[in-house]
């Protein structure tokens, strides 16, 4: 199931929170352990470092006596050799550390068969034949009871031309004042240390460098631990090195370094504690700093969030007042951060949203006031009835018709269809307008072309600067003469349906559209009353042109035949079929004008 944050606090800290937190304890961990394996390749690096240092001071040690055991091969005089020989002998006896000079001679060796003119050769010539020196190598450390001491000998054999020995040099020098600068060096005393030859016998340790053991070896390295028999395979593979024991961190880290003057290497071990002692020393200081910091950050995260939250939850709460019509003061936006521009925002449309509220206000009482404007009863009188339908696209609307009566003449009824170009407010105050001077008009004395000239030329002064008109279409019906007059002041002409006939017609005429010219005069158009029933509609283009959601329009053949589908029933049923015929035609899509119709029977 996976958790879906429902409230901004939640999602701030599932999203912002926990993810800065798991961000920073990851840092955190990966650099405490990046300087943790860097302190200790540093330590290893300054550990070779030390045994190399130490190593170099015993390999000077051992070279001094090889160097000069090597003059000995620099020169052929005889004489000269037999002083160099002497003299070297002395300067090798009076090295630090050099205990002894042991020169061994097998007896008769050196006779040989000779001439008269040759002499026989001493040992000390034989010695200074340079293709008869050997290398030197040193010998394991044994105890020397005469010397209370133990010693190790360099040692060197003489061979002869067929390569058999017929000497030896042997330098007997004090092994624990050669290891005095291994065993007094600070690494040493500071940590496990060994000193193990090349067969891997510990020669020399931390624990028991002090005391003369006569006996050899004290025992075999690589068998305490794990970590001693690692280091003793890399011994075995490089010269130098560092061997990390098991652990994260390590618990002992070793590090070797092999002598060039002796077979022996150098082995220092330390425990992981001591070496990273400077970061556990700053471990708790470096966590209680890390933790602070952390809480600190997400102190003013929190904080930060916190506001934001606030100030987000009080502009949705004013717009949930807003919703129910609620309208409070404008909220505070003292920042100039993105919540700030939201709420300012917020502000705007709130005033604009009221204003708009008391515009809605006024435009629905204009809209009460328009259609009480329009008759709400049909007409019915001898041989005449009439009724009209007004269907606005907008709140209001620019379509007009009404039915007016004659007090004079009960006989007699005016049916008026107009269409105002535009919607709206502006549309619907032209339509009433239309219909007040229609009104005043049409009850003064006067032919009905008078009537409609009086009422375009006082219409053109509220419309000749706008360019806005009106379409009329004006019909009386007088059924006590028996005769039909109308007006067509550029409207679509009215559809004229005999049922007994079945045929269509329509009250045409010639006229231009009501506020486009004070100067134009009207022509009305008369003829009698056909005998029979008829039915007589006129409406707007909008009842005709309705689209449906494929862009077709509904279209007057349409209209004709409903009305004579329906010419049986009563003008106000005909109106209500025609508007749900054309609502169902309609469908989802808009509706995108007026629709006004008017039918009138007579029989």
């Amino acid at each position: 199931m996976i958790f879906q944050p429902r409230s901004l606090q939640q999602r701030t800290l599932v999203f912002i929170l926990a993810p800065t937190l798991l961000l920073l304890i990851t840092l955190s961990v990966g650099g405490f352990v990046f300087v943790r394996d860097m302190l200790l390749r540093q330590w290893g690096e300054t550990a070779v470092v030390w045994l190399q240092r130490t190593a170099h001071l015993v390999d000077m040690q051992l070279r001094k006596p090889k160097d000069l055991l090597l003059l000995l091969q620099s020169s052929d005089d005889a004489d000269a050799n037999r002083k160099i020989f002497e003299h070297i002998v002395r300067q090798i006896k009076g090295l630090e550390g050099v205990v002894g000079v042991n020169v061994e001679w097998p007896k008769n060796t050196f006779a040989k068969e000779t001439s008269p003119r040759m002499e026989i050769a001493s040992p000390v010539d034989l010695l200074m034949d340079r293709n008869l020196l050997e290398p030197f190598e040193v010998g394991k450390p044994s105890y020397n009871s005469r010397l209370n001491n133990r010693t190790v000998s360099l040692v060197s054999e003489f061979k002869n031309q067929e390569d058999k020995i017929v000497g030896r040099i042997e330098v007997i020098i004090s092994f624990d004042m050669l290891i005095d600068q291994i065993i007094h060096a600070p690494w040493w005393k500071g940590n496990r240390a060994s000193l193990i030859d090349s067969e891997g016998n510990v020669l020399a340790s931390t624990a028991l460098h002090l005391e003369l053991e006569d006996y050899y070896p004290k025992r075999a390295f690589g068998t305490v631990n794990a970590l001693e028999k690692e280091t003793l395979l890399a011994i075995q593979k490089n010269t130098s090195g560092t061997v990390f024991g098991p652990g994260s961190p390590p618990e002992e880290i070793s590090g070797f370094y092999h002598l060039a003057e002796a077979p022996w290497t150098m082995v220092v071990v330390a425990k992981g504690e001591q070496v990273l002692q400077p970061i556990i020393r700053f471990k708790l200081f470096y966590i209680l700093t890390f933790a602070s910091c952390i809480l600190l950050i997400l102190f003013f995260i929190r904080q930060t969030t916190s506001q934001i939250t606030v100030r987000i939850k009080n502009v949705s709460a004013a717009a949930e007042d807003l919703a129910k019509g609620k309208f409070g003061p404008p909220l505070a936006a003292a920042s100039r951060d993105e919540v700030g521009e939201l709420t300012r925002s917020f502000n705007k449309m709130a005033g604009q949203l009221k204003h708009r509220l008391v515009m809605k206000e006024a435009i629905n009482v204009a809209r009460e006031v328009q259609q009480n404007l329009l008759p709400h009863d049909s007409f019915s009188a001898k041989g005449i009835t009439a009724g009209g339908i007004a269907l606005y696209c907008d709140e209001t609307g620019g379509d007009y018709f009404d039915i007016i009566t004659f007090p004079e003449n009960d006989q007699k009824v005016a049916v008026v269809v107009g269409d105002v170009v535009g919607h709206g407010i502006g549309a619907a105050l032209l339509m009433t307008t239309v219909r007040a001077l229609l009104r005043c008009r049409v009850f003064l004395p006067g032919s009905l072309d008078q009537i409609m000239n009086d009422v375009n030329s006082l219409l053109w002064q509220d419309t000749s600067k706008s360019g806005n008109f009106v379409t009329l279409f004006y019909l009386e019906v007088d059924r006590g003469q028996n005769i039909i007059r109308w007006v067509r002041g550029g409207h679509d002409p009215a559809m004229v349906y005999s049922p007994a006939s079945r045929q269509f017609s329509e009250l045409k005429g010639n006229g231009l559209a009501f506020g486009v010219d004070a100067d134009w005069r009207f022509e009305y158009n008369e003829l009698p009353l056909p005998k029979g029933e008829q039915l007589i509609l006129i409406g707007s283009d909008g009842a005709w042109e309705v689209e449906n959601g494929s862009g077709e329009q509904f279209g007057k053949e349409r209209l004709s035949r409903l009305l004579a589908e329906n010419s049986d029933l009563q003008p106000d049923v005909i109106l209500r079929n025609i508007m749900k015929t054309l609502g169902t035609f309609r469908g989802e899509a808009p509706q995108n004008d007026d629709i006004t119709l008017v039918v009138v029977k007579t029989c």
